[in-house]
């Protein structure tokens, strides 16, 4: 998403969404994340069905951490401005991290537009894909 301003409405439907997608993908009942999350039931259906009642951003992060939304998720549903490579490069000096950020956007890339592939599957194609990618590195120098 571009840095452009979203609307409240428009929040509120991105984050119901996604709250209705990650359970779905999750296999978890709306009560089984209102108990995680210390609410009742209704409250949570709210959140899911309308995106409304949910401003505190503490709570919209504490939601966030316990559905595994990744940062890069976050800033996306949040409609933040995405995050540069060189401000994760200031974060993480170390180049398996690094490696690791860049794999998990393909990751994420791959879970959501492969909805019907499990982790595992996902997993051992990140695998292929990162050995093909170092044996052109080899064959580059």
């Amino acid at each position: 998403m571009k840095n452009e301003k979203i609307s409240r409405t428009e929040l509120q439907k991105r984050i119901r969404e996604h709250l209705y997608a990650r359970r779905k993908e999750l296999k978890l009942k709306q009560r089984e994340i209102a108990q995680m999350l210390g609410k009742s039931e209704k409250t949570y259906q709210r959140w899911e069905s309308t995106g409304k009642g949910l401003t505190d951003i503490l709570e919209v992060l504490e939601v966030f951490r316990k559905l595994k939304f990744s940062t890069f998720e976050m800033v996306d549903v949040l409609g933040l401005p995405p995050i540069e490579l060189d401000e994760i490069k200031e974060r993480y000096q170390d180049e398996a991290i690094l490696t690791s950020i860049r794999e998990s956007s393909i990751y994420i890339y791959l879970r959501d537009n492969c909805s019907g592939v499990n982790d595992v599957l996902l997993e051992k194609l990140l695998d292929v894909i990162t050995d093909e990618r170092l044996k052109r590195r080899r064959n580059k120098k």
